[in-house]
């Protein structure tokens, strides 16, 4: 059986904003199947909204902005508990239905490998179809794999220059919005089970054109 997680504790705040858009954007197209969400979509976007917002805040490090993100993070985190439980519930086990709901998700039939994944291998930056756009490939530890990507404009030595691109599963993720003439490091980790986050790749780097 395969289970939604619903904890995401472990999560750090830019890890926990792309899992959360992805849930929301994949439950949204799949309204026929979670049709009777504990938490509507417009109320869940919004909770996104401000934990967003609140994630920028935080980096004054003034304690009203750090008391506004704690705030927001709770409030995320318990609409994630009851969604996830919602789309268990809907599941019932099958890994079709829980891969819909965007959620992060692990096998019940045996004990969870909740290890950190290897690092994706092979990572290779191409020039997308539409300008401004790139395509980045990569081979990861594990089949059927979900995969964080951010990308990095800036210092790649410099941990806070880089951004969230999002999840993608499989290997390949087509990423776009960037300046022509712009160097564009990406990297991508494999989203273990029970959301545990693998190891970084080698970046790649490549000039948009």
């Amino acid at each position: 059986m395969t289970k939604a997680i619903i904890d995401f504790s472990s999560y750090t705040g830019p890890d926990l904003l792309p899992a959360s858009q992805k849930i929301h954007t994949d439950i949204t197209a799949n309204a026929v199947i979670f049709d009777a969400p504990p938490v509507t979509m417009a109320a869940f976007d919004t909770l996104i909204s401000t934990f967003e917002q609140a994630l920028e805040d935080k980096a004054s490090k003034a304690t009203a902005d750090v008391v506004a993100f704690t705030v927001a993070r709770n409030d995320l985190e318990t609409a994630l508990g009851m969604l996830g439980n919602y789309v268990n519930i809907k599941a019932d086990g099958d890994p079709s239905i829980v891969v819909k709901s965007g959620f992060p998700s692990y096998e019940t039939t045996r004990v969870p490998d909740t290890n950190p994944p290897a690092a994706p291998e092979n990572l290779s930056v191409r020039q997308g179809d539409l300008s401004g756009s790139i395509v980045a490939r990569y081979r990861p530890d594990r089949q059927r794999s979900v995969n964080d990507i951010q990308t990095n404009t800036g210092d790649p030595n410099n941990a806070s220059d880089w951004k969230p691109a999002g999840l993608f599963t499989g290997g390949k993720a087509v990423l776009g919005g960037f300046v022509p003439g712009t160097t564009v490091w990406v990297r991508v980790r494999t989203v273990g089970l029970k959301g545990v986050m693998g190891a970084w790749s080698d970046p790649a780097k490549i000039m948009v054109v």
